[in-house]
Parts: structure tokens; sequence; C-alpha cells
């Protein structure tokens, strides 16, 4: 799996701290939801890669072979991380063109 690009704190920032004072409470909050999420991804995309994409269950008697919990929580999250992004950019500038809106990223 490709590594998720970290998210550049500093330039986000930058630019929220220029925004009108009622869009920067929500854009720090984004930010830092975003932060956390990114965060997280990391560590469930590492335990996918450790234990895989099945595990298996002791289930009394015998065992059976589930889907990897991580890799449920990793598709649920990656969808919030996509959306909060997403709104997260939408509230920033346009004219710049040095923020990376994640459009090219392979989130797989």
């Amino acid at each position: 799996m490709k590594q998720i690009k970290k998210i550049k704190y500093d330039l986000l920032k930058d630019k929220i701290d220029n925004l009108d004072e009622d869009k920067k409470p929500i854009c720090l909050g984004l930010l830092k939801e975003l932060l956390f999420m990114n965060n997280t991804l990391e560590k469930l995309k590492k335990d996918i890669e450790v234990k895989g994409v099945t595990t298996i269950m002791c289930q009394g008697k015998y065992d059976i072979e589930r889907t990897n919990p991580s890799l449920q929580s990793y598709n649920s999250l990656i969808k919030n991380y996509t959306s909060t992004s997403k709104q997260l950019f939408d509230m920033l500038p346009k004219d710049d063109s040095s923020i990376d809106n994640f459009d090219d990223d392979d989130l797989t």
C-alpha cells in the first residue's frame, strides 16, 4: 500500500489564520480531525499489512476466518477522511495552487 500523504499542517494553518473569524474555528476543527484520522489510518494500515486482510478467530472448538477488523475500520475511516478533507479545502481560498487537495493521491 502507498503511504497517505502527510497533511501540511503549517501551510494549512497559515491559510486558516487568514480566513474570516467565523470560518476559523470550523476549519481548525476540521484540520485537527484530519490530523487524527491521518495518524489513525497509518496505524490501521500497518496492522493490515502485518495481519493481512483476514484473521482467524477462535469460535469454541473451531476457528473461522473473518475480515480483519482493522480493514473494516480503515475502509470506514478513509471515507470520512476524504469527506472531511473536501469540506476543509472547500472552505479555503481557491487562489493558491500550493495547497494539496489530495486529488492525485492513491488512497487504496
